[in-house]
């Protein structure tokens, strides 16, 4: 149809994508924002049940495994073992940070004409990242982390972030999926409208028979919501864990 519904009428316009003072996209805003914990419930004899956990909030195990990194094939059997043993070896049960790219895409973002801080709410704790958006190299004078050391540029309207400078006590995601400190992650962000894509590509030749290309996430504009203060993550459980059954943080 050319611009007009079945009763004639004209349909909106896209809303336009906003822009800073040098033009490039205003990536500003609030995009994405973890599902609530759903409450258990103390049951008679000290058990606890959870129930009434949305249909579309746990992922099957096919929806999380697959497009997994490709790792070579002497690292295979590693990949099994921590996997059949994350409970004990998942260092982001523990509480430790989760890493990049396992902490997702952007959820709030607060932008200048030269940086950027990406802010997270996760389940371990609020984290942050400061990344400079000048093209400017990394910095050779720091500790490896957790979550990297980030620098970006702009292509057109894209803002392609690079992070390296990795400890290697991260995971890529569940199921085992490890990774060395030669890991490189290229982020590109690109908003249209009030929406924003978000694309993560992983290398990692000491591990990896190629990059892996995650699978890209479309985030909306949120409006009324903020990022609250995460409660302090406290390791109670994890002795207690014999599998990841009920486990749903899948990420």
């Amino acid at each position: 149809m050319s611009g007009a519904d079945v009763a004639g009428q004209t349909a909106p316009a896209p809303p336009q994508t906003p822009r800073l003072a040098d033009g490039h996209p205003d990536l500003n805003g609030l995009w994405y924002r973890r599902l609530p914990p759903v409450p258990p419930v103390q049951q008679s004899g000290g058990s606890i049940l959870v129930t009434n956990v949305p249909a579309n909030r746990v992922p099957s195990a096919l929806d999380y495994k697959a497009g997994t990194p490709k790792y070579k094939p002497e690292l295979l059997a590693k990949v099994k073992e921590l996997d059949q043993n994350q409970v004990k070896e998942d260092p982001a049960l523990g509480c430790a940070p989760p890493g990049v790219p396992r902490i997702g895409p952007p959820q709030r973002i607060v932008q200048t004409l030269h940086d950027l801080a990406i802010l997270y709410e996760d389940l371990n704790g609020n984290f942050f990242r400061m990344i400079p958006t000048d093209g400017r190299a990394h910095r050779k004078d720091i500790e490896p982390a957790a979550h990297g050391d980030s620098v970006a540029h702009w292509e057109g309207d894209t803002l392609v972030i690079e992070v390296t400078n990795f400890t290697d006590d991260t995971w890529l995601g569940d199921n085992g999926l490890f990774h060395s400190d030669q890991l490189k992650v290229t982020e590109r962000l690109r908003r249209q409208g009030n929406t924003l894509t978000w694309e993560a590509t992983v290398e990692d030749p000491e591990v990896l028979v190629e990059p892996w290309k995650m699978t890209p996430r479309t985030l909306t504009l949120m409006t009324g919501v903020e990022i609250e203060e995460a409660a302090f993550c406290e390791d109670r459980d994890l002795s207690r864990m014999k599998d990841l059954t009920h486990h749903g943080n899948t990420r």
